[in-house]
């Protein structure tokens, strides 16, 4: 009867962790389902995700604004795809749909690295930027005005993503030029 008894305890354990290990991957599903992210190529490399936020609704423009309204960043425009390496985020579907509805329009290519151009706002998914090591120290400004003029949340955390993007720039002593994407 001990045996038994000592199985049946081995068991129960068993399906603790294996229901413990579900309830966290369907956690982290519902966390990276809600987060957009920030993501950064430089010099060509493989893009990394540098930040992440959980908006209540699409803002559109951010990048926009820096490039025209600030003239910051050598290049701005709507992206359908991104070059995202590796399967960290399964952004397929998000993609899938696009491209089945869309024309596959035109195509720019930055340090070897492939974006499809969204040909309206609506069916883009991401807002790209390409910054140059010396809009750095600008980049830095913006980031500290938008900061100290924030009005709510939404604002503070837009100047977050712009500091984060700074943080990127300055670490990385080698590269000259960085491609943000952060979806919409």
């Amino acid at each position: 009867m001990g045996d038994d008894a000592e199985y049946y305890l081995e068991q129960q354990e068993e399906q603790s962790r294996f229901e413990q290990a579900c309830k966290q991957a369907r956690e982290h599903d519902e966390w990276k389902r809600n987060r957009k992210f920030l993501f950064c190529w430089a010099d060509g490399s493989d893009g990394e995700i540098v930040w992440a936020w959980e908006p209540r609704s699409t803002i559109l423009e951010v990048f926009s604004d820096l490039n025209i309204d600030k003239q910051l960043g050598s290049d701005y425009f709507l992206a359908n795809r991104i070059p995202i390496e590796g399967d960290e985020i399964d952004l397929d579907a998000e993609y899938d749909s696009h491209l089945e509805t869309n024309n596959l329009g035109d195509r720019k290519f930055i340090d070897g690295l492939e974006f499809l151009i969204a040909s309206k706002e609506v069916g883009a998914t991401h807002e790209v930027i390409v910054f140059s090591r010396y809009d750095s120290d600008r980049l830095k400004v913006e980031a500290i005005r938008q900061k100290n003029y924030a009005k709510d949340l939404k604002e503070e955390m837009l100047a977050e993503m712009l500091q984060a993007m700074v943080d990127t720039i300055e670490a990385d002593t080698h590269s000259n030029t960085f491609v943000f994407a952060r979806a919409l």
